[in-house]
């Protein structure tokens, strides 16, 4: 009898002793989309298809935090109008917008559902290369617990202009889709 009340306790005490399943803290996110720029000098705006990818360290339940890249084919293009003896040439300089940087993001988990404030740094290269800051929603949705889906639209704008003056203020705005893994 006290070989099994020592037995009890002892399965007792290490099934007591077990540690919770850790949350996953770590996100990597591929996403699909398109780029729309602001319009350039001569009027025109351009935009085109590209892929972004994060990588986010969760900080708790509502803050991620981390790195981004994205590329889009022609959202950095620019029209560029010469005068020729009287006459306008007009050449379509075709760029891709490269972005990279850090990405926040603040959400609330409403239970398979989860919006999401984005905010981001970064360094864009397209027609005009600057530093830039962006400004977002996302929602994202769980349908299964390994199937994370995304949609999000940010407005991404100039903090210093490196290349022309009188594109200070250019701007883009980026809709994705997307999917992500958690470990």
């Amino acid at each position: 009898m006290k070989a099994l009340f020592a037995g009890g306790l002892l399965v007792a005490g290490s099934a007591w002793a077990q540690e919770a399943p850790r949350p996953p803290d770590l996100e990597l996110g591929v996403s699909v989309g398109a780029a729309f720029s602001g319009e350039d000098l001569e009027g025109e705006t351009h935009g085109g298809v590209g892929v972004r990818l994060h990588l986010l360290k969760h900080l708790g339940r509502y803050l991620s935090v981390g790195p981004e890249a994205a590329i889009y084919a022609k959202a950095g293009s620019r029209m560029v109008v010469t005068l020729d003896g009287g006459q306008h040439l007009y050449n379509l300089m075709n760029k891709p917008l490269v972005q990279v940087g850090g990405l926040a993001r603040w959400g609330v988990d409403l239970g398979g559902v989860q919006p999401a404030a984005l905010f981001g740094v970064s360094y864009n290269h397209g027609s005009v290369v600057n530093l830039g800051y962006s400004l977002g929603a996302e929602l994202e949705v769980r349908p299964a617990d390994w199937l994370r889906l995304s949609l999000d639209a940010r407005l991404h704008r100039n903090l210093y202009n490196y290349t022309y003056e009188t594109d200070e203020q250019q701007q883009y705005f980026t809709l994705g889709v997307g999917w992500r893994m958690v470990w």
